[in-house]
């Protein structure tokens, strides 16, 4: 009984100390003086920074797993972006497995996960409907120029050899085409 007694004024102890702790500056600022309308801010703005490597890790979570999609022919991805150019360059090194139209397949699903990442960092941006086969990469894509190259893991910089390397400028949102 003597524990219970003991333990009841503990409790209450706590309660007093932390029911002091409740007022909120939040909902009413200590000035007493609410600043602005007091509504609560909700547009979605459009300079909100895209952090392209959270972009690439997000887009290796997919593809870089040893059981992704196009696991057969991945090496490595590095997706960059170029703000006086306006230009996300997506560089992919493949196996040699890869054929032309394989790699046009992989730089569109890399693109369609790209865009849905930078729609989740910025809300401004519409995400691609990855379900979909409509060729959509997402609105960024409509402001934003994008290079993709795709090219053996051993003959980078040799661009006559590269299985895709093709520019789309913005607002152009189509298929990429394979080099023969």
């Amino acid at each position: 009984m003597k524990y219970l007694k003991k333990r009841s004024l503990i409790i209450l102890a706590f309660a007093a100390i932390l029911s002091g702790c409740t007022q909120s500056n939040i909902v009413s600022p200590s000035s007493g003086l609410v600043e602005g309308d007091g509504q609560p801010d909700l547009e979605v703005t459009k300079d909100i920074p895209i952090d392209w490597v959270e972009v690439t890790n997000d887009v290796r979570e997919v593809y870089m797993e040893p059981y992704g999609p196009f696991a057969s022919y991945v090496m490595d991805m590095a997706i960059s972006y170029d703000s006086d150019s306006k230009t996300v360059k997506v560089l992919l090194p493949v196996t040699h497995k890869t054929t032309p139209e394989i790699a046009a397949r992989y730089g569109e699903a890399i693109l369609k996960t790209a865009g849905a990442s930078i729609a989740t960092q910025n809300f401004y941006y519409e995400a691609p409907d990855e379900a979909s086969d409509e060729v959509y990469y997402g609105s960024y894509f409509d402001e934003n120029n994008v290079l993709v190259q795709v090219f053996f893991y051993d003959e980078e910089g040799n661009e006559d050899s590269y299985l895709v390397n093709d520019t789309m400028k913005a607002g152009e949102q189509r298929a990429l085409v394979p080099r023969a």
